[in-house]
């Protein structure tokens, strides 16, 4: 099959040795120009070696790797209902498509014919003017598919109102990559979200031992975090994606004396990143603005 053939002639160079590690896994990812989530990747590659107890992985194992976070369901069962024979889009069956689904009222013809040529990665099926699941997928991932405007992506707003006044990018139990009861708690979840300019996070801060604070999911089998480790990248990673400020939401359990050594690491860490103070003249009626905070830093 086209597709079979198409992917393994990429991939095999990189498996010359039999096996790949997370590091060439993540970059043969890359190599395939396929949108994923880093956490995830992590994720699903340390379930897949843990179930032999190594730390490679084989050409079976990475195929399986990149169906789990590449071929999602939703995109297949529309791809079929629109495919009459469910492996190719034919450019009148992607043009139906774009009408019925993407609602492009106006020259969807010529419209389809441009999304074959920009996302279908296998040269065969691409002067045939179809477009495999793989393009498909492509081009459902892509910046032409999303419902995020390409011109918010950078400020266009009045930063100048309280930081009341506005909706912040925020994230619940940023610490888990997987689901709420038994899965991993992991400090990428935090990295991920900030790269991704998230502005508020949630850290669910409960007593550990010797005296050291952990972050987990409280009352479940979640793994933990040490909240000393959450500090250290927020610390390294909070202004990686935007300049405007990290509001650090604590859903506090611990008792007064694991609160004095939260209250230690959050000002030993963060120093002059740390806001603990009214921001010159400002009145303490109201929250200072995004612009404001970040001009007094």
């Amino acid at each position: 099959m086209e597709e079979n053939r198409w992917f393994l002639n990429i991939i095999q160079d990189d498996f010359m040795n039999g096996k790949i590690d997370l590091d060439s896994t993540i970059k043969l990812l890359e190599k395939l120009h396929m949108p994923f989530n880093l956490a995830h990747v992590k994720h699903v590659f340390k379930k897949t070696v843990d179930k032999r107890k190594i730390h490679t992985i084989n050409m079976e194992d990475f195929r399986a790797i990149y169906r789990a976070i590449v071929h999602r369901n939703e995109f297949h069962e529309i791809f079929c209902a629109y495919s009459q024979n469910r492996k190719y889009l034919a450019d009148t069956e992607l043009t139906e498509f774009l009408k019925k689904e993407q609602f492009k009222t106006e020259d969807a013809e010529t419209t389809a014919l441009e999304v074959i040529l920009k996302y279908e990665p296998i040269d065969e099926v691409r002067k045939r003017r179809q477009l495999s699941f793989e393009g498909f997928i492509r081009y459902m991932s892509s910046e032409d598919c999303t419902v995020f405007k390409k011109e918010h992506r950078t400020v266009y707003q009045d930063m100048n109102h309280p930081l009341c006044d506005y909706f912040i990018s925020s994230s619940h139990n940023t610490y888990l990559v997987s689901d709420q009861l038994i899965g991993p708690s992991d400090l990428n979840g935090y990295i991920s979200a900030l790269l991704k300019g998230c502005r508020c996070l949630e850290i669910d801060c409960w007593d550990g031992s010797n005296n050291d604070p952990v972050v987990y999911h409280g009352h479940t089998l979640t793994s933990k975090l040490t909240f000393c480790s959450v500090i250290h990248a927020v610390d390294k990673y909070a202004f990686a994606a935007s300049d405007y400020p990290v509001v650090l939401s604590l859903e506090n359990h611990c008792s007064p004396k694991q609160q004095e050594r939260m209250a230690e690491y959050l000002l030993t860490i963060l120093g002059d990143k740390l806001l603990t103070s009214t921001i010159g003249d400002i009145a303490v009626t109201q929250l200072p603005s995004p612009e404001v905070i970040i001009f007094f830093f």
